[in-house]
């Protein structure tokens, strides 16, 4: 096995270029490591992708695929393809994938079929609901990596249940049917702690509401989403507030579907229809809302790791260990939606914990890469 410290790291979408980043800044103090970088074209979209690498420091990708956007299929496939093309003209040691997506699973795939070590940052996370693809994706990823990098002990408990056990101790090589599994803390935690200090203390809980959806089970039906939208409002003006929602591309496809003048009406209701926001925008008005409402794990952990609170506007979390804290409450239905929300906004602001570890979950990692491929080499 070739074991040498060159890494083809697989980026792809939003919770994956803010992870990268953590990971940029700990490799260039790790000492010795090389990163080719590939984007496999999942975002295509430069208010989902091009920003981030700018305002996040990442290096342009070494590798851009252009997958074909038609179906999901297609796509994955597409993706996967690239990303063994790029095994095989760069010939990395490792592949990294982050997460959940499409392009996690593309990555996993492309590095099991070039028998190429997989290192899984985010392993062993589940929400138990195999109808959300992100779940399938990250079970199967799971299953196909030779290093598990987990950001919490439940994580580690979900893969100890799965038979999936760590093997660093025992002098070998990482595979898939010895895996090392490594608790480090959480890397999207580490960004959060590394930019939260730029942010004015006085304006922390004293703005708009944040509000995002993006999940196709939200958004892909026109009444269900005008029947979020309206208990949303109807919440909004019972506590004479306002809310910002940064509009995702395929929220907004079905908001102009509809009949209604969309942008007219949500102004009405209360909400600033705002534009995709770039990773340090988001993470301000995380900040300075007094409560955070969202579909996404990503925003969920990331008002966790702010100190506020936050409405999951879905049935199940990944992330249950911030709904057993009571920082995050699941609202899987708008009728329960003001319930939900007007208790939570009376709790007030949440201390966040040693849940995600102390802000250095990436340094931690290449510590423990370097120290067993020493032992390895020794």
């Amino acid at each position: 096995m070739n074991l040498s410290k060159h890494m083809l790291i697989v980026v792809g979408a939003r919770p994956q270029f803010i992870k990268a980043a953590a990971l940029h800044r700990a490799l260039k103090d790790a000492g010795g490591w090389r990163s080719t970088w590939l984007h496999s074209g999942q975002h295509h979209d430069e208010a989902l992708s091009g920003q981030f690498f700018h305002e996040l420091g990442l290096p342009q990708p070494d590798v851009r695929l252009a997958p074909n956007a038609t179906s999901r299929e297609l796509r994955l496939g597409d993706m996967m393809g690239g990303i063994r093309s790029a095994i095989d003209a760069h010939r990395p040691a490792w592949v990294v994938v982050f997460g959940d997506t499409d392009s996690t699973l593309a990555g996993a795939w492309a590095a099991t079929a070039r028998q190429v070590p997989l290192i899984h940052i985010e392993a062993g996370l589940r929400s138990q609901d195999w109808r959300m693809p992100e779940e399938v994706n990250r079970v199967l990823t799971d299953r196909m990596s030779s290093v598990l990098v987990c950001p919490t002990y439940a994580a580690v408990d979900h893969l100890r249940r799965e038979a999936i056990v760590d093997n660093s101790v025992d002098g070998e090589g990482p595979s898939v049917l010895k895996p090392w599994v490594l608790k480090t803390g959480d890397i999207m935690h580490d960004n959060a702690v590394h930019f939260k200090a730029q942010f004015d203390i006085v304006k922390a809980r004293s703005g708009r509401v944040l509000m995002t959806m993006h999940r196709p089970g939200n958004v892909d039906d026109p009444d269900l989403l005008w029947s979020w939208v309206e208990a949303i409002g109807a919440w909004l003006k019972s506590q004479d507030l306002r809310a910002v929602w940064p509009i995702h591309p395929r929220t907004k496809k079905c908001l102009q579907s509809s009949s209604q003048p969309w942008w007219d009406r949500l102004e009405s209701l209360g909400m600033d229809a705002a534009p995709p926001m770039g990773y340090v925008e988001l993470l301000k008005a995380v900040h300075e809302a007094p409560l955070v409402l969202t579909d996404s794990g990503g925003v969920q952990k990331e008002a966790y790791s702010l100190g506020r609170r936050c409405i999951v506007l879905r049935d199940c979390t990944e992330w249950t260990e911030q709904v057993e804290e009571g920082q995050s409450v699941l609202c899987p239905a708008p009728r329960s939606l003001k319930d939900s929300a007007d208790r939570l906004l009376g709790h007030g602001p949440f201390t966040p914990g040693s849940l995600y570890g102390n802000g250095h979950a990436a340094t931690e990692l290449m510590v423990k890469l370097n120290l067993m491929l020493k032992g390895l080499d020794g």
